[in-house]
């Protein structure tokens, strides 16, 4: 099995509901009923090393609805970060997260997916590690399929390895076409695939030409806007991204998307907020994007 599925007893939901919580700057997010916000965030190594501030974590992570993790180096760690959501905001999280770790070397990581339960339902057994025939990615793919209201929808979350030359990236978004079609044609009543990720290059470099061809298919976030920050606390590359294709999933689409500079307010005393954001919580900022689920699913 290529998926775990994190169940929480409800025993266990009453006692995070009661009990005080560790990060109680965490405000509780008012939603639409008519749109969801899904978003892929870097967490740069969640569960490793002592300087991250977990309750500043669940706070940027409350903003959204669904959320597509790289860099989860621990569950054990994630767990603490779904406890915190779901006694903080009083809403169920639950999480789906690759059975293994992933990469070649010493260094892996997981993928997950977090969701809120109250908008959002995974759809049990739909997800998987990518079958990499060959071993051609550093870290494979991750897949699982979820709907909200009437909007299903399958996520596809890649952590790109990384080169100076770009030659690795290069090669990984150009075996990403075949992982987005392969993945499409999984169930032929469902097309609404969204492609998000740390891919460790622009989206306007020439490694995603051939994912240019998938007719109709587009990102959402600008290929200049920068997702990275600096050693110094400044914003850096653009390498965070969101793939849809318009022919089915812009019905969908509510025209919204941007990355989330955070930082800004959330250390609005320091005199330097990237780069306390970079040592507590990532090197990466989210980027998101806002989709329709009071619609009629067309596909």
């Amino acid at each position: 099995m290529n998926v775990k599925f994190n169940i929480i007893s409800v025993v266990s939901v009453l006692s995070l509901f009661l009990l005080g919580s560790a990060s109680d700057e965490l405000l509780h997010q008012e939603t639409s009923g008519h749109t969801i916000t899904i978003a892929s965030f870097n967490t740069l190594r969640l569960g490793r090393g002592a300087h991250k501030d977990l309750g500043k974590v669940a706070t940027v992570l409350s903003a959204y609805d669904v959320i597509a993790l790289q860099e989860v180096m621990s569950e054990d760690t994630l767990r603490k970060v779904r406890d915190m959501l779901t006694r903080t905001t009083h809403v169920l999280w639950e999480y789906v997260i690759s059975a293994r770790s992933l990469g070649r070397t010493t260094y892996k990581e997981y993928y997950a997916i977090l969701f809120r339960t109250d908008r959002t339902m995974y759809t049990d057994t739909s997800g998987g590690i990518w079958d990499d025939e060959g071993d051609h990615f550093e870290r494979e793919p991750f897949y699982a399929t979820f709907k909200s209201g009437n909007f299903d929808y399958t996520i596809i979350v890649m952590h790109s390895d990384f080169d100076n030359s770009k030659k690795v990236m290069r090669k990984e978004a150009r075996l990403l076409t075949k992982v987005f079609q392969r993945v499409a044609k999984r169930d032929s009543l469902e097309h609404d695939i969204i492609l998000m990720g740390d891919f460790n290059l622009s989206a306007d470099d020439e490694g995603w030409d051939s994912l240019k061809t998938i007719p109709t298919i587009r990102h959402l976030i600008p290929g200049r806007t920068q997702t990275t920050l600096s050693t110094s606390g400044g914003l850096s590359k653009a390498y965070d991204n969101i793939w849809i294709r318009n022919q089915f999933t812009n019905h969908e689409y509510a025209d919204t998307a941007n990355a989330d500079y955070y930082y800004h307010s959330m250390f609005s005393r320091s005199s330097n907020p990237g780069l306390e954001a970079r040592k507590k919580v990532s090197d990466h900022v989210p980027v998101w994007a806002k989709f329709r689920v009071d619609q009629p699913d067309d596909d």
